[in-house]
């Protein structure tokens, strides 16, 4: 199921990222949007590029990118394809190999497949994630590490973690993701609104090696929502998981 799409996938994100590498090579313009949040021409040419390759050959399928004009369209649809063309731009303007290409097919509200494409590294994961089963609980034990964001970690922002967590500061969170997924680090984190082209793809990531990946609170992530918001994230195997929601609890 969505072998085509999935395929389809890799190799825009392939294509795109190849791309990026290559425009920060030869120099390129950046500014900022509304905010402070950065935004180059690498990643307009990248959502260019992901959007001719995937929306044109699947019609009918909605789109929701950082970097397009958002639309009420996509909410009639049952398949969006959900994309980051660049997560984590100021590492990427920075030189820092800690960005990735997101993509993500969203259906009925669930992540069906994602690819993460780190191309400064050459890190792809890739997964279908429609028929995946959270794994089953570990065990306790002493000591994990927690992935988070580059800021987060340099200022101690976090939401209280037990003591024996250590935190480790990593620039996209859609790469965070795929190395947890990957088997690197013991959980993600970020108590900070995210919007869904952020995580959809490390979602699927995450969902399909078994994890729970849920909004701070400990609400299920559901995707294509009005409001393309969420509020902040939790990923971990489901005992871990269970651990700190409940750690939470007792503090706050």
């Amino acid at each position: 199921m969505f072998e085509a799409e999935l395929e389809a996938a890799i190799a825009a994100a392939r294509e795109a990222g190849d791309e990026v590498v290559q425009l920060r090579r030869n120099g390129l313009r950046y500014g900022h949007k509304a905010g402070r949040e950065l935004v180059s021409e690498a990643d307009l040419h990248a959502a260019e590029l992901l959007y001719e390759r995937l929306a044109k050959r699947f019609p009918g399928v909605g789109w929701l990118s950082e970097e397009h004009r958002d639309t009420a369209d996509r909410l009639r649809c049952d398949r969006v394809w959900v994309v980051d063309p660049i997560d984590g731009t100021r590492e990427y303007l920075m030189g820092l190999p800690e960005y990735a290409i997101s993509v993500a097919l969203v259906v009925e509200g669930e992540p069906a497949l994602g690819v993460v494409y780190n191309p400064a590294t050459g890190e792809l994961r890739a997964a279908g994630c429609w028929d995946a089963q959270e794994r089953p609980p570990g065990e306790a034990r002493d000591g994990f590490e927690v992935l988070v964001g580059r800021g987060e970690h340099g200022y101690d922002d976090l939401p209280p973690l037990p003591r024996d967590a250590r935190s480790r500061g990593i620039g996209s969170v859609a790469y965070r993701m795929s190395l947890l997924a990957a088997g690197t680090g013991d959980a993600v984190l970020t108590g900070y609104g995210r919007a869904e082209w952020d995580v959809a793809a490390g979602a699927a990531l995450c969902r399909a090696a078994g994890l729970r990946v849920t909004d701070a609170p400990g609400a299920r992530l559901r995707f294509n929502q009005e409001d393309p918001y969420v509020r902040g994230l939790l990923v971990a195997e489901p005992g871990l998981h269970q651990r700190i929601r409940h750690y939470w609890d007792l503090v706050t």
